[in-house]
């Protein structure tokens, strides 16, 4: 029968055979794999450049509209802080201004209660005035024992302003 199989033992012949075994096996793979797997791998790598550069477009588009949405945060703060200070501006003019009104109208109200006051003043000294000639007049009239018209009592006034200043020229 033939030679029994020896383990670990190499021979050349059996390294030839596995060689041309390898070898022809590599050419055949060549032949109906290799060219339908490298195609599939130049797909494979096409569509991964591809989607990377698509990826960086939207990642710099991204980045783009994020600058775009930035500036327009930044413009809206910014107007909103000009309409708030324009705000806070209008107020506090309109409490000036409120503030001088009502500063004008007390001003106003107090001049008009000095004349209303001044006016009543007036008219209380007229009103006594005419209350003291009428009771000097009653009096007089008493003293004198006769009654006097209003020429009359000028003229006794003038007497009596004409004796005080004799009197007094005398002392």
């Amino acid at each position: 029968m033939g030679s029994p199989m020896v383990i670990g033992q190499i021979t050349a012949g059996d390294s030839i055979v596995t060689l041309v075994s390898f070898l022809l096996l590599m050419l055949v793979l060549k032949m109906v794999a290799w060219k339908p797997l490298m195609a599939m791998m130049e797909k494979r790598e096409q569509l991964i450049a591809g989607n990377i550069d698509d990826a960086e477009a939207k990642k710099l588009e991204a980045e783009r509209l994020l600058k775009v949405q930035q500036q327009q945060l930044e413009d809206t703060r910014n107007r909103s802080s000009a309409i708030i200070e324009q705000a806070r501006d209008s107020a506090d003019k309109l409490e000036r201004e409120q503030l001088a009104a009502a500063k004008a109208e007390i001003a106003r109200l107090k001049e008009e209660a000095k004349k209303a006051i001044e006016l009543e003043r007036k008219q209380a000294l007229a009103s006594a005035q005419n209350d003291i000639s009428r009771l000097s007049l009653d009096i007089a009239e008493k003293l004198i024992g006769k009654e006097l018209s209003n020429e009359g009592h000028a003229e006794l006034i003038e007497e009596y302003i004409e004796r005080l200043a004799n009197s007094n020229e005398v002392k």
